[in-house]
């Protein structure tokens, strides 16, 4: 489905939901209510979403359309039949693994993407999640490990030790200061595309003005341009100076310590000898260097960048390109900035192990996109809610501050998410969180052995 249609759709779920200012002493029943009714209004349009819309979901059925969503929206990675149990309180009539998996089956993973956006829409803090009047999104790909299958040209191929496998590479937005996903894009391993991927984030952004923060990865005058086209900021790290293929280096000579300098470039593919000889004015730019906003029409393009230079250690600097303006963000503020960006690397720990993105209870592409987009809505509402707690400090003298256990808390909002409309049992979920604290202990000299976990057996968890 095209992004505009998608975008229509979640209009549509907007427009059916009644939103309040929330409190903190309401903010979980509010949020459930939000995401709740989101569903419903989902449910009142899932024949846009049905792969057989005039047959799927004609009958009464104990998976209807609203229950499937939900129960997906709470697996975990236990098998099939003891999560159905779970989820149903282990009565005798729960729906067997086989009439879940015909009934997803049905269902277009478009129906969870619009519901991650609309859930984005209706409870995005426009208001304190700022930094000097801007959204804080970084942007990085992380890969999604899936079942073998070495005939699937999409989604296989091999890594540098020669070992084929097969994962979904997930390109994702992140607000570091709401901690929560933004915009995610999907594409398979052997045909992922960062650049383009970065590119396609930041033209479809909406909200609030942003600075996007990225990695060497992303360096391209491309995706430069496309910030500075979509009206927001970036701020993205380039190979030094001293690297044969920075984007720095192209630009001519600078010190070799620390420094801040604006450049201004006129780019162009033609090489003639006017362009050659004055590389203070022009920048020639190959054919095959992609760069969406110049053709035969318009050969030239006025480009115009900062470009930061500052020491991390003793011998090592880092390089940074960005257009903030260096009144308002000078040299400190833009290492504070590319610091943040950090975040995000736990954050997709946390979003991989603690939700468990890696336990997928399907072999099918779109059960398995179904499963990821399930994954971040989840993410997105349980953050919500623990940005409103204040975790209970210790009484104690203690050497160091807590903070909230986050995978006792993801599991915490998972029981308070199963609990019906209407429920009087429903858990003190804010209370539970606060209390479930660790330590933090920052400066850690040794470094944490991670092996990277395999995805879990499908046929296991079938049970």
């Amino acid at each position: 489905m095209p992004y505009y249609q998608q975008e229509l759709i979640i209009s549509q779920l907007f427009i059916g939901v009644f939103f309040l200012e929330v409190s903190p002493m309401n903010n979980t029943i509010n949020l459930k209510s939000i995401l709740l009714d989101l569903i419903d209004q989902l449910d009142e349009n899932k024949q846009t979403f049905l792969l057989n819309p005039h047959s799927d979901f004609s009958r009464k059925r104990k998976f209807s359309f609203h229950t499937l969503v939900n129960f997906i929206l709470c697996l975990e990675a236990g098998s099939l039949k003891d999560e159905l149990y779970k989820f149903f309180d282990y009565h005798l009539d729960t729906p067997t693994s086989s009439a879940f998996v015909q009934q997803r089956s049905k269902v277009s993973y478009e129906a969870f993407a619009s519901l991650f956006h609309s859930f984005n829409a209706a409870t995005y803090d426009r208001y304190s999640c700022l930094y000097k009047g801007y959204r804080l999104l970084a942007i990085d790909g992380s890969s999604v490990s899936i079942r073998m299958d070495p005939l699937d040209s999409d989604t296989y191929t091999s890594s540098s030790q020669g070992k084929g496998y097969n994962a979904f590479h997930l390109n994702a937005s992140y607000d570091l200061l709401e901690h929560t996903y933004d915009d995610v894009i999907l594409q398979g391993e052997a045909h992922k595309d960062e650049n383009g991927a970065f590119n396609e984030l930041v033209d479809r952004y909406k909200g609030n003005k942003a600075i996007f923060i990225a990695d060497r990865g992303y360096e391209s005058l491309n995706s430069f341009e496309h910030v500075v086209h979509s009206n927001n900021c970036f701020l993205i790290r380039v190979k030094d100076i001293f690297s044969t293929t920075s984007v720095t280096r192209s630009f001519g000579i600078f010190d070799d310590d620390e420094f801040d300098e604006d450049v201004n470039r006129i780019l162009t593919r033609r090489a003639t000898n006017e362009i050659k000889a004055h590389p203070e004015i022009y920048k020639f730019m190959p054919k095959n260097q992609k760069f969406d906003y110049m053709d035969k029409e318009n050969p030239f393009y006025e480009f115009s960048c900062r470009i930061v230079r500052f020491k991390i250690s003793k011998d090592t600097y880092e390089c940074i390109i960005t257009n903030l303006d260096r009144d308002i963000f000078p040299l400190e503020e833009i290492k504070k900035l590319y610091s943040m960006r950090w975040g995000i690397e736990t954050f997709f720990r946390e979003f991989k192990y603690a939700v468990d993105l890696n336990a997928f209870h399907s072999k099918k592409h779109n059960s398995i996109k179904q499963d990821i987009y399930a994954r971040l809505s989840f993410y997105n509402f349980s953050e919500r809610i623990m940005r409103k707690v204040k975790p209970k400090q210790s009484k104690k003298k203690c050497i160091h501050k807590y903070q909230i256990n986050f995978t006792r808390a993801f599991h915490s909002i998972r029981c308070f998410l199963k609990t019906k409309k209407g429920e009087q049992n429903s858990p003190d979920i804010e209370s539970i969180i606060a209390k479930e604290i660790e330590p933090i202990r920052p400066g850690r000299s040794d470094t944490r052995l991670v092996r990277r976990k395999p995805v879990v057996s499908f046929i296991y968890r079938l049970d």
